[in-house]
């Protein structure tokens, strides 16, 4: 209706006036929508162009693009990758721009990156930058790798040698997965003043602290890393996180569990699973400075309250959890039920905690099952490995089993003095050594029916009366009878069927095969069909069962059987470099003979066809403990070994001990033994022989295993006159 106030004329201007004013708005519109499509365009048509030029370039020590890694990324722009081929390039890397680095094994192994004295092997300023597949060595002062910026990843390479592996200064949201990080004099990882970074499916091994965080890093993520190290972890920070922040599903000695996962620790001591499923019933405790002091105090404990029985090749298939498990198995969580889609308490497991999960024996589960995965490629699950191409050894610290049905309380690894009650408890003092021995275990975690159902179906033509001994490494080993000829024998079944493991089982095999003679077990029969196994001969004790101290004579006579096998073997060019109780089966007429040649080493051979390699703590040598300072293990180091365990019979402890794993191997390095006839009179006339292979120079101790039972042949003469 027309306004009465407004002459006719007028409101039609004033019509007029809208009509233009709505024109004008419309063209507005559509000139902003032009504008900001313009602007859209143009970033993606940047961001097209910056992506279709990024660019590869080729690194290598002749024939490339570029001849060194340095002179490649300073040619590059951001978002290049560069790959470079095998060889040894020394100098210091800077990634100042984002560029992926990638190593490429051309027929010569990984690449080498030789960081020198002085310098950073790879130094990180960039964000986004990623670093895969190279060896980083030899930063005498410095790191392996320095990152001081986001969102890296650092994955698969190898650091070694070098004073601190992998340190984040300031740095958050990066990525470390994958590496081996040995050898390195310091520290593994350092963190300062690092967050929100993520730390996982690491190997952090044989470096004189694992990890050091300090107070102000906060929110990292820790987790499914073996920590293999005389101290393991240094926290001062309460936020880190020492486990997976889901649930997963995963697959345990042929079993799908599902629960959190931590790490594998080994000084991890509450060594009892009662549910099986792989994880400690136990946490374990971040401490500073390895004093036994808990980082934070009383009530303020660093914790990964789901540490790993096991290291982490020993879990497969690992997803997050959907709900699917093995037949009658119940998905757990640290002892506590879970249902999927529920919030999922995290309470503390304690070894009061019951079975919550059972195993039940059936036909799919166990290595000798046909249940779609006992039968594929061998999967991959290792007792104690040398990471394939690397040759380095790496060692598994663990407790050794007790000898006894019950477990002893934890007791010093301090040697006992005359008199003391420790004396009379010796034969419970803690072993850290590599893996369970074959016929001593920490308890079974199922029941002896249970165990049994591990043996294949298929070898039950071939053998009865089977009987459950106990897991080595990588094996299940079961005794029993052979149908042929009656004869009682020892059988020994990969715990997993799948490459890795066949490889490391076979090659176990293969050097412990050729060995015959009366005082080394003998292998009878080795054969992938129809499952995997090998036959040997059976042995009903060892040497860690029995009483010690025993007699001086019978001491000798042991000790003489274990020199005569060390002299055969090391004439036929392998060493044992494991020689401890556990390795050393006894007859019923106390015949020693040596097992576990899988941690031999063919003396004349390429490193890579080592098999197994490794040593257990109480009984190193100290070329094991500190190659740099001491030199490569070869005959001698047995031969020192020999010396600890001849230490312990006659005396019933061991030379050197501790109340940590850092005491130990320092005084392994530094400390002398003891006299033996301080603790046993009569061990006088022994007494310069075992001190003498208990040298810490390996050019002080007997030169060959021929020249120890030279001594012990002119100790026998003298006796018997």
């Amino acid at each position: 209706m027309m306004n009465p106030g407004v002459p006719v004329q007028q409101a039609g201007k004033m019509r007029s006036v809208r009509r233009t004013s709505g024109a004008w708005q419309k063209q507005g519109r559509n000139a902003l929508a032009t504008l900001v499509l313009m602007i859209a365009l143009t970033f993606a048509f940047s961001s097209l162009v910056s992506s279709a030029s990024a660019a590869e370039h080729t690194v290598a020590l002749t024939g490339a693009e570029f001849p060194t890694i340095q002179s490649a990324i300073d040619a590059s722009s951001p978002g290049d990758t560069i790959t470079v081929e095998s060889g040894t390039y020394p100098g210091n890397i800077r990634l100042n721009k984002t560029i992926s680095l990638i190593g490429i094994d051309s027929g010569a192994g990984a690449p080498v990156i030789e960081a020198g004295k002085d310098g950073n092997g790879i130094e990180i300023t960039a964000n986004g930058c990623s670093v895969e597949g190279f060896v980083i060595q030899d930063s005498e002062f410095l790191s392996g790798v320095r990152i001081t910026s986001t969102g890296n990843d650092i994955s698969k390479n190898v650091l070694v040698n070098n004073a601190q592996g992998i340190i984040l200064i300031s740095a958050s949201k990066n990525t470390i997965t994958g590496n081996n990080i040995t050898g390195n004099a310091r520290f593994g990882i350092t963190l300062q003043d690092a967050d929100d970074n993520l730390i996982v499916d690491n190997s952090i091994v044989k470096d004189s602290v694992g990890i050091a965080i300090d107070e102000v890093s906060g929110n990292n993520s820790i987790f499914r890393n073996n920590f293999v190290n005389p101290q393991n972890a240094i926290s001062k920070n309460a936020t880190t996180t020492w486990d997976s922040p889901d649930i997963l599903s995963y697959a345990y000695l042929g079993i799908k569990n599902a629960g959190r996962m931590g790490n594998y620790w080994s000084d991890y001591h509450g060594r009892t699973d009662h549910n099986g499923d792989g994880i400690g019933d136990t946490p374990y405790q971040i401490l500073l400075s390895g004093t036994g002091r808990p980082a934070f105090g009383e009530g303020h404990d660093v914790l990964d309250s789901f540490p790993l029985m096991d290291p982490k090749e020993f879990y497969s298939d690992i997803m997050p959890f959907t709900g699917t498990l093995s037949p009658g198995v119940t998905p757990t969580v640290s002892g506590t039920n879970v249902t999927p889609g529920q919030a999922t308490p995290i309470p503390t497991k304690t070894s009061q905690i019951v079975t919550t999960r059972p195993v039940t024996a059936g036909p799919s589960q166990g290595p000798g099952r046909t249940d779609g995965t006992a039968y594929g490629m061998f999967a991959v699950i290792l007792g104690i490995i040398v990471i394939g191409g690397i040759g380095g050894t790496i060692v598994f610290l663990r407790r050794g089993g007790a000898t006894t049905a019950e477990l002893p309380h934890e007791p010093s690894m301090k040697p006992a003095l005359p008199g003391d009650e420790q004396l009379a408890k010796s034969q419970a003092t803690i072993h850290v050594s590599d893996a369970p021995s074959e016929t001593s275990m920490t308890g079974p975690y199922t029941s002896a029916a249970e165990q049994k159902n591990y043996f294949p179906r298929e070898l039950e033509v071939k053998y009865d009366d089977i009987e459950y001994v106990g897991r080595g490494g990588i094996a299940w080993v079961f005794s029993a009878r052979r149908k042929t000829d009656e004869q009682k024998v020892a059988v020994k079944i990969p715990i997993s069927f799948d490459e890795m493991t066949g490889r490391s089982f076979l090659n176990e095999i293969k050097a412990w095969e050729t060995l015959r003679h009366p005082n080394i077990v003998e292998v009878s029969a080795v054969n992938i069909l129809p499952v995997p196994y090998v036959e040997m001969e059976y042995v009903p004790g060892s040497l860690e069962a029995i009483t010690k101290p025993v007699p001086v004579w019978k001491a000798v006579h042991i000790v003489r059987g274990i020199a005569d096998a060390l002299n055969y073997a090391h004439q036929h060019g392998f060493i044992h470099r494991d020689i401890k109780p556990h390795n050393v089966l006894l007859t019923e007429n106390l015949v020693p003979k040596i097992t576990d040649w899988g941690m031999s080493k063919v003396l004349a051979a390429d490193v890579k066809h080592s098999s197994i390699a490794g040593f257990s703590l109480s009984y190193a040598a100290p070329e094991q403990v500190s190659p740099s300072e001491f030199g490569r293990t070869d005959e001698r180091t047995d031969i020192y070994q020999l010396g600890v365990v001849f230490y312990e019979l006659v005396t019933g402890t061991i030379p050197f001990g501790g109340e940590s794993i850092v005491e130990v191997g320092n005084a392994i390095l530094r400390d002398q033994p003891i006299y033996p006839s301080e603790y046993n009179p009569d061990a006088v006339a022994v007494e310069k022989i075992i001190l003498k292979c208990l040298a810490k120079d390996p050019a002080q101790r007997y030169q060959s295993a021929a020249e120890v039972l030279d001594a012990l042949s002119r100790y026998l003469d003298e006796d018997e006159e």
